[in-house]
């Protein structure tokens, strides 16, 4: 990874971090996080995605998160309990909310999905996706129970 998409990466992550009134004190300990030394952990919902915790709890509350999603990966239309607040790092995603027009998202672009808002997401074919997710409340993906369209970019 290019040391310009690695400076992108914390440039947005120190953004979303001071910027966001809603986002959770620091801990008493500083934190610095490398790109190299990021522990991407495998997602237990969706297998093929990848994601690196930097703060909070997605279980229980408030957090932030760093999410990979491999070219071309698309999630069937869903929704989450909580606001989910997207920066694209890299990649280009295709984003579309209930009855929208699909909105194409590059490096730098901003998403705010309010809770239980059906919504599709779709990584572009060219490279992997990476973003920064954060959220008021646990992480959790539910299947969105309206007739589904297809996918952004379908």
């Amino acid at each position: 990874m290019s040391r310009f998409v690695v400076l992108r990466t914390l440039l947005l992550f120190c953004f979303v971090t001071v910027i966001g009134a809603h986002a959770q004190e620091s801990t008493d300990k500083a934190k610095a996080l490398p790109y190299a030394e990021m522990n991407w952990q495998n997602d237990k919902a969706l297998p093929s995605v990848q994601s690196v915790p930097l703060w909070g709890n997605p279980a229980s509350g408030e957090h932030g998160m760093l999410r990979k999603f491999p070219a071309g990966y698309a999630p069937p239309m869903h929704k989450h309990p909580s606001v989910e607040r997207v920066v694209v790092i890299s990649g280009t995603i295709a984003v579309q909310y209930g009855d929208s027009n699909e909105k194409i998202l590059g490096p730098g672009s901003y998403s705010e999905v309010p809770p239980n808002t059906d919504h599709a997401v779709k990584c572009g074919p060219q490279s992997e996706c990476v973003f920064l997710l954060t959220s008021s409340g646990p992480f959790a993906i539910v299947p969105s129970t309206t007739r589904s369209k297809p996918n952004p970019g379908e």
